[in-house]
């Protein structure tokens, strides 16, 4: 039977309930440990290893074009030294290995595969046209987030459909963080926590959020140590660069 913590959260905002699955596994950037990052391979190869939603990051080109990528720079990924916000998107695709797909590129491929968008807004003003392309496509199996309260917070007050999310760096208050940026969802990115971070996922917090109608979804998490106590945890979401080790029991094909 569904926990009703989680049911009415996936029926306020039309997500799918996943009844015992939860928490649900979210591939960081994809199936990021195996492909390289925020592509359309690493997006396909999480939900083939189990993951139900991905987690993407988002930059605007110079002519207004939502695509997907951590950084702006190209450097770190690719090893070219240019910025997404200084082309267009004509420019970006033109680009020798350089593979950046656009977000309707992903959004498509994720209604194609059934899976869910965990959405970190990383360039201001991708928020409402993310939004609107969501609404356009009937795409209600989405999560909105960044570091950012203030993006966060216009979302909320233009009356956005979509949960919303704020992450919470190690040190920083998450529920005054939430109050501040409207939030339905705390993400807590405390994977550098220490060598357990999960003992700060503690009873009082957790109930103090579900007292303020909020779920908790937690950081990227790779070691297994900690996998097994955190997927315990009465909480929505764990993101994984591997997101197998979140559903072992499944039958996963080899992967590089």
């Amino acid at each position: 039977m569904s926990d009703p913590r989680f049911s009415q959260f996936t029926r306020r905002f039309g997500w799918p309930d996943f009844g015992k699955a939860y928490p649900l596994a979210i591939g960081h950037r994809g199936a990021s440990g195996h492909a390289r990052e925020n592509t359309l391979k690493a997006f396909a190869l999480a939900s083939e290893l189990g993951a139900e939603m991905w987690e993407l990051d988002t930059q605007l080109t110079s002519d207004g074009v939502v695509v997907v990528s951590h950084d702006d720079h190209l450097e770190r990924v690719f090893g070219v030294d240019r910025r997404i916000s200084e082309m267009t998107h004509a420019e970006l695709s033109a680009l020798d290995g350089v593979d950046v797909p656009s977000f309707a590129e992903v959004a498509a491929l994720a209604r194609d595969l059934g899976a869910g968008l965990y959405i970190e807004l990383k360039a201001p003003g991708s928020g409402p046209l993310v939004w609107h392309h969501l609404l356009l496509s009937d795409q209600h199996f989405a999560c909105l987030g960044s570091f950012d309260t203030t993006q966060v917070r216009e979302l909320r007050d233009s009356g956005c459909e979509y949960p919303l999310s704020i992450l919470v760096r190690v040190g920083h208050d998450p529920h005054a963080l939430g109050d501040k940026a409207g939030a339905d969802i705390l993400h807590l990115c405390w994977e550098s926590a220490g060598p357990r971070p999960q003992i700060l996922v503690n009873e009082g917090l957790i109930a103090k959020a579900f007292h303020a109608n909020r779920q908790i979804v937690l950081w990227h998490e790779e070691r297994a140590e900690i996998i097994a106590d955190i997927v315990k945890l009465p909480v929505l979401g764990i993101c994984s660069d591997r997101p197998e080790m979140l559903r072992p029991k499944r039958d996963h094909a080899a992967v590089a």
